[in-house]
């Protein structure tokens, strides 16, 4: 889990009227709209070919994958991981996107 660090900042009046009528327009708090602008900014730079961060989200994503793979792999039915892995194919053939192998490779958990 990533931790967390608060940052502060002065805005123009302005901008920080219109971040707070994001945050009244949402239901959600300031902080949150920075947040997500700040996030979001983040996200195009990496797109644009900018400098990754350490945390970036394609990290979390293999992360992700692997972890969800040792829970599949690590449940009591034998055979969710292999019905699992049989419609995310389906799905990335719906999709039109190319499909890994289903037998995958000796890496994973």
């Amino acid at each position: 889990m990533n931790k967390h660090i608060s940052l502060q900042t002065y805005v123009p009046m302005p901008l920080a009227a219109w971040v707070k009528s994001q945050a009244d327009d949402r239901k959600v708090s300031v902080s949150i709209v920075v947040r997500d602008l700040l996030v979001d900014a983040w996200h195009t730079q990496n797109s644009a070919g900018g400098k990754i961060l350490p945390l970036d989200p394609q990290r979390q994503n293999i992360f992700i994958s692997i972890a969800l793979d040792a829970l599949l792999t690590g449940h009591s039915d034998s055979s969710l991981r292999k019905r699992t892995l049989e419609a995310y194919h389906r799905k990335l053939a719906r999709l039109g996107l190319t499909s890994a192998p289903v037998s995958g490779g000796n890496d994973e958990a």
